[in-house]
């Protein structure tokens, strides 16, 4: 048991070595949150259901979406390595089991999209589904991370599944389409399906993060092309239409608000034509804001 352990933590070192070396030193890293902040996220909340065969079994703002493809389960982000066993009860309290989970498939590659998956992963038997910058950083834990160095790590866990930019799964009745939106980090992946109730197509999207506050984005040695990814995704994103606009943090889609009306009885709570432009057109201006402070310096 201790040779295992020691070969754990060697194996550990060694990836973090790797990432130092991977990462250009002349390059500033941008300071970490604390972890109390994603430890404030983590709270519990009931599982719920979203819209027809769709379910939020996260925490209160770290989102997990469960997906009921009437072949399986798809589930999107696992949110911090605590936020495994909520998850999983989450899926249970629903009636569903854990083992019905076919596939986990990821937004970003940070501890608190992909904390969980190394748990979920093994207790499901799913595959995990990743873009290919993403693979690498959930196999290393985020110690390759451009922005963060190796400040945030997460236990480690290994892609099954690589998607490229708008390469598919299928699964029973449902078809998630992966969509490269990358600047928060150049992985991060934006998934959509389609949803049919009542001989109507909803489309649903899950957006990943267009955060970029505290980056350093004018000639980062670490991701040179940082302003014109973000500014790609932004457009990328913008031609999308989305009938249904959940995000991979519970607040970027209002999810309270939202959930009080669906307890009301407003069964079309989350049908938010508009959610994802709003969402675009705030990250868009937010970032506009940052390039042009830092230009100025």
């Amino acid at each position: 048991m201790f040779l295992k352990k020691l070969c754990v933590v060697l194996s550990f070192i060694s990836i973090v070595s790797h990432a130092q070396a991977a990462l250009d030193p002349a390059q500033p890293l941008t300071e970490a949150p604390p972890m109390s902040l994603f430890e404030s996220w983590n709270k519990p909340i009931a599982p719920f259901q979203i819209f027809k065969n769709v379910y939020y079994v996260g925490t209160e703002n770290l989102s997990s979406i469960l997906i009921d493809t009437g072949k399986g389960l798809v589930l999107i982000d696992a949110g911090i390595d605590q936020s495994a066993e909520q998850i999983k009860g989450n899926i249970e309290r629903l009636g569903f089991d854990i083992k019905n989970v076919k596939y986990l498939l990821n937004s970003h590659a940070r501890l608190d999209q992909a904390g969980g998956f190394a748990k979920l992963k093994q207790w499901s038997g799913a595959q995990l589904v990743a873009s290919p910058e993403n693979a690498k950083m959930l196999e290393n834990g985020a110690a390759t991370d451009f922005a963060l160095g190796a400040q945030l790590p997460f236990p480690p866990v290994k892609a099954d599944v690589i998607l490229k930019d708008g390469e598919s799964i299928h699964l029973g009745r449902q078809t998630f389409t992966a969509h490269a939106t990358p600047g928060h980090l150049p992985g991060s992946t934006s998934w959509t399906t389609k949803i049919r109730k009542n001989f109507k197509t909803y489309n649903l999207i899950y957006a990943d993060s267009l955060f970029t506050g505290g980056y350093y984005l004018i000639n980062n040695k670490n991701y040179p092309t940082i302003v014109s990814d973000i500014e790609g995704t932004f457009s990328k994103l913008n031609a999308i239409h989305a009938d249904i606009f959940l995000a991979n943090k519970a607040d970027r889609f209002d999810m309270l608000a939202k959930l009080k009306r669906l307890q009301a009885g407003d069964q079309q709570a989350f049908i938010d034509p508009q959610g994802l432009q709003n969402y675009v057109k705030k990250g868009q201006d937010d970032f506009e804001k940052q390039l042009q402070q830092q230009l100025k310096q």
